[in-house]
């Protein structure tokens, strides 16, 4: 059978986390908490990034870290963000097959959207379609299954379908406490699931 699979971007395909984390080390050390300011690798950073609320990871307001990856530093962060390469080249790989659609949904803020197109086109990510969705409206993206690593977009797209069995949650820190049905450390991961149904 023929799915429309969705993909959510930050976390799953865009390591924003880790940007994030060095740009505000580099250009705002004030905002890093003690003793956070160590990590260097990738795996170090994502022991320091456990929190899904920014503001918790470092010591700004929500307001101050919204304001570096949207307005100071996006083209950074959002642009030229780091990609999960294995995710990248699974996820293109499926795409070419054509034996379901793909498409992304993702929350990105008005003023920086043109900077995850650049991405995703410098990914050559073919995807059907892009949606731009605040977290809470995801699950009203007519989709099938959803791969995406938010504890809220979980929430939201559990109580919205009633079910969260095709919500497949992507491994990360700052969701290891929910109790998600299907949990996935990467593309392959999740077209296995799907693939299995």
């Amino acid at each position: 059978m023929k799915y429309i699979i969705a993909v959510d971007v930050d976390g799953v395909i865009r390591d924003f986390s880790t940007d994030l984390y060095r740009v505000v080390k580099e250009y705002y050390p004030h905002y890093m908490k003690p003793g956070t300011d160590k990590a260097e690798t990738r795996e170090e950073i994502k022991k320091e990034m456990t929190d899904w609320d920014l503001e918790d990871t470092f010591d700004a307001t929500r307001e101050e870290i919204q304001r570096i990856y949207r307005e100071e530093h996006s083209e950074t962060i959002l642009g030229n963000g780091t990609p999960y390469l294995n995710n990248i080249k699974s996820l293109k790989k499926e795409i070419s097959k054509d034996e379901h659609t793909f498409i992304c949904i993702t929350s990105q803020h008005p003023i920086c959207c043109h900077h995850t197109l650049t991405w995703l086109g410098k990914h050559e990510l073919n995807f059907q379609s892009i949606h731009f969705r605040k977290g809470r409206k995801k699950w009203l993206v007519e989709c099938d299954y959803l791969i995406d690593d938010s504890p809220n977009n979980y929430k939201y797209w559990k109580n919205g379908r009633g079910s969260d069995n095709n919500f497949l949650l992507y491994n990360q820190r700052w969701n290891e406490k929910v109790n998600a049905t299907n949990r996935v450390n990467n593309i392959d991961d999740a077209m296995k699931i799907i693939n299995a149904q």
